[in-house]
């Protein structure tokens, strides 16, 4: 955990965690700088998520929308390390994954999509006024469960989508998933290092093992962004070929996937 520098414009750390990077070093403005500016890469590839949407169903718009607004809620976050400011970066990565989640079950089982939108809205807003309602490590431990249960979920599902579309010759769609979760692994291992070993990676200190801090939180927020995408256009793909929607796919930079109708 990152000590605080001498007081910035926002004063005192409020929010339940406080991250490897050194508070105020680059600017009195912006508590943890790279943090901050990396969570760009959540808006930009949150709104590419919504305005791709081929598939004419508003759900995967307001999907890439919910991303946008991670990445913005993580901005303020990061910036300000208020707890205010957190919870605008929780609460809607609960509301994204939740709607990921909708999107998934209702394409793969045939139930009645009223009622489970109903009852998972009730789920998403319990568990979001119990993580707003708890501070320190037991809101941290909470939303973590929280989030990382429903992304479990997700991620069967997905699971699940890559084997139909394997079995409809789509290989080259269904590749999407392994992609994505090893954009996952790799963002995943990179959280947990920056989280558990920062005395020893800070670069600062004689415990650092490294001359400088490399940022691994900050790289997280930009591996998980593109495992992100990966795995909502896997959704994209499966969707339309449940509804017989015709598609192609293809890569722009060689990195993100693009898919469109036609």
């Amino acid at each position: 955990m990152a000590p605080l520098a001498p007081a910035g414009y926002w004063g005192d750390v409020t929010s339940s965690v406080d991250w490897c990077e050194e508070n105020y070093e680059w600017t009195p403005y912006i508590a943890e700088f790279f943090n901050s500016w990396s969570s760009v890469a959540m808006i930009i590839l949150g709104e590419c998520c919504a305005r791709m949407n081929p598939t004419g169903y508003r759900a995967f718009t307001l999907l890439g929308r919910s991303i946008t607004v991670v990445g913005i809620g993580s901005w303020l976050f990061h910036a300000t390390l208020k707890y205010s400011m957190q919870m605008t970066d929780e609460l809607p990565m609960l509301w994204s994954i939740s709607i990921a989640c909708y999107i998934a079950v209702t394409t793969q089982y045939d139930i009645n999509k009223a009622r489970f939108k109903l009852l998972l809205t009730i789920w998403t807003l319990f568990v979001s006024i119990l993580t707003a309602g708890f501070s320190g490590k037991v809101q941290f431990i909470l939303f973590q469960a929280s989030f990382n249960g429903l992304s479990l979920v997700a991620g069967y599902l997905c699971f699940r989508g890559k084997k139909e579309l394997e079995a409809a010759q789509m290989s080259h769609v269904a590749s999407l998933f392994w992609a994505g979760i090893r954009c996952y692994l790799m963002a995943a291992t990179l959280w947990l290092t920056d989280t558990n070993l920062c005395t020893y990676i800070n670069g600062r200190g004689t415990e650092s093992v490294l001359p400088f801090n490399m940022q691994l939180h900050a790289w997280w927020h930009v591996l998980a962004s593109l495992g992100l995408v990966y795995l909502v256009v896997l959704l994209m793909g499966h969707y339309c070929l449940v509804k017989g929607i015709s598609f192609k796919m293809r890569y722009v930079l060689g990195i993100f996937p693009y898919i469109h109708a036609y």
